[in-house]
């Protein structure tokens, strides 16, 4: 039994297109097989908290790792513990059992190409990602279903209905079958960061590089940030979702218009 869990970069309010810093939005899945690869995930992500932190009720967020605040973030304060902190989550990031799959849309680019049919931002990200799912389990032949964190209450009331409208209806490039013999379930799991899940927590670190690498890749650029480089490198390297020749582009990553 697998899970994927989901995570954003960015906002997905079509408002914000012409602001470069909020023009594009990007989901990151991990797949996780619940039966072993989660559990070592839970393992190792609490091995890396207890060492920073002293305690594993501690739930990592990229924003709050990055500020240094509130405490127990502080801690990262001090240059040894955050290098060592830094080592741990990128060993982790490294040697857990997962696969990511990443989707970035341009919503300026989208907004100007589709004059009279529109997407909500999220839930053209969520139905190309829900895609890519099916095909990683028609590809081991498994079952899953699908977490993302809670967003609002109104934002997940929406996020929901779009997750049962493709699972009841399936979408232009999958029949509902494909996706109904795949997911065990016809409802989203949403789940508040406080629960601590440690696929939801990943999902969240891993989120910020990958969508960033996609903008850079679209405008031409190179990232530069050390650890989001190291992401995106054991991503390509390894955890990305890949075709039968091996492809990640159109399998791992998608870039929508």
């Amino acid at each position: 039994m697998y899970r994927l869990f989901i995570d954003e970069f960015g906002h997905d309010n079509l408002n914000t297109r012409n602001d470069p810093k909020e023009q594009f939005l990007s989901l990151t899945g991990v797949v996780l097989d619940l039966d072993g690869a989660h559990p070592r995930l839970t393992e190792q992500m609490n091995s890396v908290k207890i060492a920073a932190f002293g305690s594993n009720a501690v739930v990592l967020h990229r924003r709050e790792i990055i500020n240094k605040k509130p405490p127990p973030f502080d801690a990262l304060a001090n240059d040894e513990i955050r290098e060592a902190f830094t080592h741990g989550l990128l060993k982790m990031v490294n040697d857990a059992e997962y696969t990511a799959i990443t989707v970035l849309i341009d919503k300026k680019e989208h907004f100007e190409k589709y004059q009279v049919w529109r997407f909500q931002p999220y839930h053209y990200c969520l139905t190309a990602m829900l895609e890519r799912y099916v095909m990683l389990l028609d590809d081991r032949n498994g079952k899953g279903d699908v977490m993302a964190e809670w967003r609002g209450k109104k934002p997940n009331m929406k996020l929901e209905k779009a997750y049962i409208h493709i699972y009841n209806n399936g979408t232009p490039k999958m029949p509902r079958n494909r996706f109904q013999s795949r997911l065990s379930s016809g409802q989203l799991k949403i789940q508040k960061k406080e629960a601590n899940i440690a696929g939801l927590q990943l999902a969240d670190l891993l989120a910020n590089p990958a969508g960033r690498d996609l903008i850079c890749k679209k405008k031409g650029e190179e990232m530069t940030a050390p650890f989001g480089t190291e992401v995106v490198k054991t991503l390509y390297d390894a955890k990305y979702h890949r075709n039968w020749r091996g492809i990640v582009k159109g399998c791992g990553t998608k870039t929508l218009p």
